[in-house]
């Protein structure tokens, strides 16, 4: 078979047609095997950019590199009520705008740390940032919050309760403008921690009582810092001091209950207890999104109001992105992308088939179109740990 290619394309091995000479002001070739680089050196020189090969008599172009990929189903062509772009079109901006937020604020949270003033212009720059990610598309920073980073203010931490708090009220119908607003207060929530000495801070293992107690007054510290700053608002210092009082009025430190908790400090209750419970730490595993989920719902009308609760889990899904899933067909996957029409069905990344093999990328299947999907549906799920699977590397694989 004769082929026509780039000279550049030329390797030792191919052989050059003769019926290269054809047409006027062409330089004539001999039919040859390329047995050397010299040759095609010479063939270069000639001024030639393109010869014919004949892949019968010599070797032909080599295969293209295959990049291992997940199989998508076609993108849905309408977009979910409240979502002004598709989640994966926002996804690089929501990654990019998470690095930028974690740098200023942990920037904020040192200075502040020394003894410096707060840059205000800085964090109301960053909480319109997360603003606009969750009113283009909530699902897709919300997403993002399965990153655990350490710090020592815990930045990433103070991150991830901001955009889970705004999806929260998101979901509430909050307007754009008091979402930036809010967005800087739940940046704040941990402000306080600043005051808390290091070693404390920072200790790997499980606090001994003192210690504990020390570690409590961070949201009597975050009231000492911020009160007396300029353009702090009423919201900012109730988030900071009431993030851990809980509905049923064992939190602290003033052990408020139900209207006594600013609704803005409930919403910050939850977003915090989830992003600790999927968080590891030395001394206990993180839990996966869905248990730790389902931990917070059977508490609603304990530690924590049941319309806020119900109001958490729209925002995530009953199935979080990062959930290792196991469908009726007895294949399991990860949750790649939530489905905010229907929560029960999310678009999965397949990556053991009902026949329990292991595939090298996933396949991705829309449990939201029944008849692609072959009806697919969630019936348990597992814990990636215990299964030995990477929840990240599955989810880059399938651009989540």
């Amino acid at each position: 078979m004769k082929k026509r290619i780039r000279i550049t394309q030329l390797e030792v091995g191919m052989f050059v047609d003769a019926d290269e000479g054809a047409g006027a002001g062409k330089r004539a070739l001999k039919e040859r095997l390329i047995t050397n680089e010299e040759q095609i050196k010479q063939l270069r020189a000639a001024g030639l950019s393109r010869v014919t090969i004949d892949t019968e008599r010599g070797k032909g172009l080599p295969p293209k590199p295959v990049v291992p990929k997940a199989v998508q189903e076609p993108r849905a062509k309408s977009l979910p009520a409240g979502r002004k772009v598709a989640y994966r079109d926002e996804l690089k901006k929501a990654r990019a705008t998470r690095t930028a937020v974690g740098k200023a604020l942990k920037g904020v949270m040192e200075s502040v740390a020394l003894g410096g003033s707060m840059d205000r212009a800085k964090l109301d720059v960053a909480g319109k940032l997360i603003a606009q990610s969750v009113f283009r598309n909530a699902d897709a920073m919300v997403g993002l919050t399965r990153i655990k980073e350490h710090d020592p203010y815990t930045a990433t931490h103070c991150v991830n309760v901001c955009v889970l708090v705004l999806a929260i009220a998101h979901a509430e119908g909050i307007s754009e403008s008091e979402a930036e607003m809010l967005a800087t207060a739940a940046l704040l929530h941990d402000i306080g921690k600043t005051r808390v000495p290091l070693e404390v801070l920072n200790k790997p293992g499980r606090f001994e009582p003192y210690e504990l107690a020390e570690m409590r007054k961070h949201t009597v510290y975050g009231e000492d810092v911020l009160k007396d700053m300029p353009r702090m608002t009423d919201e900012i210092l109730y988030i900071a001091t009431q993030h851990h009082e809980m509905f049923n009025g064992s939190g602290y430190p003033h052990k408020l209950s139900g209207e006594q908790i600013h609704r803005f400090g409930q919403m910050t209750a939850v977003a915090d207890v989830y992003d600790a419970l999927t968080s590891a730490r030395v001394y206990k595993p993180a839990l996966p999104p869905n248990f730790a989920l389902g931990r917070i719902y059977g508490n609603r009308d304990a530690e924590f109001r049941s319309d806020v609760v119900d109001l958490f889990v729209k925002s995530l899904g009953l199935y979080p992105v990062g959930s290792l899933v196991v469908l009726n067909t007895g294949e399991i996957g990860v949750v790649c992308e939530p489905n905010p029409e229907d929560s029960r069905r999310p678009k999965v990344g397949v990556l053991i088939s009902r026949y329990k093999k292991r595939r090298l990328v996933p396949v991705v299947a829309d449990l939201a179109d029944a008849h692609a999907s072959e009806d697919r549906q969630i019936v348990k799920v597992l814990d990636p740990v215990k299964y030995n699977i990477d929840v990240e590397k599955v989810l880059k694989m399938t651009g989540g």
